[in-house]
């Protein structure tokens, strides 16, 4: 079940672009959490990035085993491009929670005369 469920919540107007949000910046202060993304990962001090930027001899983690036509390898990437597949993944749970949602019944609009 979704944060949602079973919960009467509002949503914004449909005007306003809804922007996600980093998981591991506290708004008040605007500095990394106890838990920031960086610090759940052991860095190597270089390598070669798998992910969109593909570059080489750049700081990168170990994300786990892949498999792709039948072959395994392990998969790497930099700093950037773990924020960018971290965002991919925040959207895709947004959008599944927004999903999740129960249906508002439509508001009775002011009486005809």
């Amino acid at each position: 079940m979704g944060r949602h469920a079973g919960g009467r919540v509002r949503l914004p107007d449909s005007g306003v672009v809804f922007r996600p949000t980093r998981r591991d910046i506290d708004p008040s202060t605007g500095e990394p959490t106890a838990h920031a993304l960086w610090d759940r990962h052991a860095w190597e001090p270089s390598g070669r990035c798998w992910l969109w930027c593909g570059q080489l001899d750049v700081e990168v983690t170990w994300l786990g085993p892949m498999c792709s036509s039948g072959m395994h390898a392990d998969l790497y990437s930099c700093r950037a491009c773990l924020y960018e597949l971290d965002q991919r993944v925040l959207e895709s749970n947004i959008r599944r929670d927004i999903a999740a949602l129960p249906v508002m019944p439509s508001m009775p609009g002011p009486p005809r005369r």
